[in-house]
Parts: C-alpha cells; sequence; structure tokens
C-alpha cells in the first residue's frame, strides 16, 4: 500500500505480511519513505505479548488515501484454543510506526472441520471509514461472510 494523502508520511511505501520470527505467527509492517530506497525495521502489528504460542494470520491491508491511516485485518487466536479465532482490525494514524489492536465483537469461530477457507480477507479505508469483511464458520461448519464498519 502507498500513503496517496497529503499528510506528513505521503509517499510511503507499506508492505505487510506474517512470519514466524517471534516462534508464532505475527503480522508485520515494513515501510519506506524515500521510495524503496530505503526501508525501516519491520513494526510488530499485532499486540499480543510475544512468543505467547498465538498465531495471527490471513493478513491483509489498506491504506487510507485521504488520512495516510494504515489499516490491517487479521484471524487472531491470541483469546483462543487451538483453531479457534477472531478476527482482529489494527489501525495506524503515524504512519505504522505503531497499531492499535481492536478485537471485531463476533463469537470466537473455527473452521477445521470444514475444508479450506482461505485467506479470503478483504479491508477497505477510505475518509477515516473501514470496512474489514472475513469467512468464517457457522454451528453447521458452512462457511459465511460478514463484516464490520468502523469509523474513526
Amino acid at each position: 500500500g502507498v500513503d496517496l494523502s497529503g499528510g506528513p508520511d505521503r509517499g510511503t511505501i507499506y508492505i505487510n505480511w506474517i512470519d514466524q520470527r517471534n516462534g508464532d505467527l505475527d503480522v508485520f509492517v515494513l515501510a519506506s519513505r524515500d521510495g524503496g530506497e530505503s526501508w525501516e525495521s519491520p513494526v510488530r502489528v499485532n499486540d499480543d505479548p510475544v512468543r505467547n504460542g498465538k498465531d495471527q494470520l490471513f493478513t491483509w491491508m489498506a491504506v487510507d488515501p485521504e488520512d495516510g491511516s494504515v489499516n490491517i485485518v487479521f484471524l487472531d487466536r491470541r483469546d483462543t484454543q487451538g483453531t479457534t479465532q477472531r478476527v482482529t482490525v489494527a489501525r495506524s494514524t503515524d504512519g505504522g510506526r505503531t497499531f492499535a489492536n481492536t478485537t471485531v465483537d463476533q463469537e470466537a469461530f473455527s473452521c477445521a472441520d470444514a475444508g479450506f477457507y482461505g485467506d479470503y480477507l478483504a479491508i477497505a479505508a477510505q475518509a477515516g471509514m473501514v470496512v474489514a469483511a472475513w469467512p468464517h464458520c457457522v454451528a453447521d461448519e458452512s462457511l459465511a461472510l460478514s463484516a464490520a464498519i468502523f469509523r474513526y
């Protein structure tokens, strides 16, 4: 993603991914403020304790073209057991240097027996409105799609 806003981080390029450098899956963002010539150190997005054995996965990112905020959605197992997970939206208003995490108000779910449900998360941001969407399993193990709207 690229910050296209008129703010102080205009032109910053962001890359978002997950990896296991801390022993479990975490979400990271990397920023370049000079057109990709150099890159800052990766920033860990999820704010649960490091090396707690809880995975965050299937991340997706949107940079708001008006306010420059970096918005990320991911599946989050920090407060669950096994493959049960929730959805978290993280937001940075300081150029990807720090992130505030918000857990989406939805019952935790697991899709372990439903087959592959994939990394079909999505997020969009515009003028401080953020919409996140994700697949999840319901009681009979069928797939559903849900969305949450955040107004900042």
